[in-house]
């Protein structure tokens, strides 16, 4: 962008002559990887998987969830043919998660990784406390079900600078990190598919609605 200098009596052609160059640069962005067309032909067969694994109480644990049902182990060591294919389509968006934060230095690379998972099942009064994915590099979340009538239920991703939101006393100046509050929230619906950085720590609120919510998140970690 131009900045033009006011200088005392100067002329307009003056002031032409000092305009200054100046940029405003978004250090630090945190990308967060969004789709709304994940692979819904593979939801009633991943819906009947977890209906399932919950009929064996060893399949279940207790991780960040407050409430609710966690699968114990991973998902993607599962020999189903509903799992090798949803795994492969994770895969892909990994890939191409990867390729848009590198642009178009490298088209052709392809990454080696592996993918962890499991399977949450929220209803009404459940959450999951705040946390992070510590020893992998992506964290991801696809959400196979969601109740139709669900309000709430919000993933809240927390503000990463830690207390700079709160650190500015501004009176009639907006900027955009002052009173943005501490964290961003999304609506999940069926379909949906996010994926973060993994240290990036997120929390999901309770929801009110009948039914279950049925996500099954995941890690990216070295092969």
């Amino acid at each position: 962008m131009m900045l033009t200098q006011n200088l005392p009596g100067s002329s307009p052609q003056a002031r032409e002559a000092h305009k200054v160059q100046a940029a405003v640069l978004p250090l630090f962005p945190t990308w967060i990887y969004r789709c709304h067309d994940g692979p819904t032909h593979l939801n009633q067969a991943l819906e009947d998987l977890t209906c399932r694994l919950m009929l064996d109480d060893r399949n279940a644990t207790c991780r960040t969830n407050d409430g609710g049902w966690h699968y114990a182990f991973d998902v993607f060591t599962l020999q189903d043919p509903v799992v090798a294919a949803f795994r492969d389509q994770m895969e892909q968006h990994v890939h191409a998660f990867l390729r848009q934060l590198r642009g178009n230095a490298q088209p052709a690379k392809r990454d080696r990784f592996r993918l962890q998972g499991w399977i949450n099942v929220n209803r009404g009064s459940d959450r999951n406390r705040l946390h992070c994915h510590p020893g992998c590099f992506l964290s991801g979340t696809y959400y196979v079900r969601t109740p139709p009538d669900m309000k709430g239920g919000e993933i809240v991703f927390r503000d990463p600078r830690g207390p700079a939101v709160a650190m500015y006393e501004t009176p009639g100046i907006e900027l955009p990190w002052v009173g943005s509050g501490t964290g961003m929230a999304f609506t999940p619906a069926t379909g949906h598919l996010l994926i973060f950085p993994a240290w990036l720590e997120h929390r999901v609120e309770r929801f009110t609605g009948t039914g279950d919510r049925i996500s099954i998140a995941f890690n990216a970690t070295n092969p």
